[in-house]
């Protein structure tokens, strides 16, 4: 009976080891984002994916675009990417902050709307202690790459997102036009993405409990 509780033990403590462990933590913060160019369709133009730092005492962040669909527009390719940006659409794109300028500017044909998943992670928000944020913005351009589209914001985007210093994020949205006030684009926070160990330990917690009634169960066997 002795060696049968000795090994009940073991496997707890080894399971909690499992899980409290050292590892990596993944939280992050997902948002979905929508945008309306239905007053645009037919025309070419640009799609521009920003993801700057504050200055360079801004904590490591990441901004993946990811999902990416649209509805009667068409992309072209390739986009012409700056500073640390990687990937493409509509697979996924990839802007860290670790420089100064990073951008994915993106040939697009524009169709009724389209849509993407946006999630901001990294230390910044893993562990915030920063004095400096970053920014997401998205803007959107005509056919001479120059000109702003559905957008009052000064700085040409039809949203930014904030990615403050304490690790939450701030969205803005813009009117269309001086006599639209409407928003161009929709900004949900869809969730925040959970560290691996937050979920696994409240499993673990369970299968503790479970363990700990049949090693008492085995032990009330005559």
């Amino acid at each position: 009976m002795l060696k049968r509780q000795l090994v009940c033990a073991v496997a707890v403590t080894l399971l909690l080891l499992g899980v409290l462990g050292p590892g990596p933590a993944h939280a992050g913060l997902v948002f979905s984002v929508s945008v309306d160019t239905s007053p645009l369709s037919t025309q070419s133009g640009f799609l521009d994916f920003q993801f700057n730092p504050g200055d360079s005492s801004a904590e490591a962040a990441t901004a993946s675009v990811t999902l990416f669909q649209t509805v009667g527009g068409s992309l072209s390719q390739p986009a012409s990417l700056t500073g640390d940006a990687l990937g493409s659409l509509p697979g996924a794109l990839t802007l860290n902050n670790g420089t100064a300028f990073n951008d994915a500017f993106q040939g697009f044909t524009f169709g009724a709307s389209f849509g993407f998943t946006l999630t901001l992670s990294g230390p910044a928000i893993d562990s915030p202690g920063g004095t400096t944020g970053s920014a997401f913005a998205l803007s959107l351009y005509a056919a001479d790459g120059i000109t702003p589209l559905l957008t009052t914001d000064p700085n040409g985007s039809v949203v930014t997102i904030d990615l403050n210093a304490n690790g939450t994020a701030t969205v803005y949205t813009f009117a269309q036009s001086p006599t639209d006030n409407t928003p161009a684009a929709t900004v949900t926070l869809a969730g925040a993405v959970p560290e691996p160990s937050t979920v696994v330990l409240a499993l673990i917690v369970v299968a503790c409990a479970g363990l700990f009634n049949f090693c008492r169960s085995r032990r009330e066997i005559p």
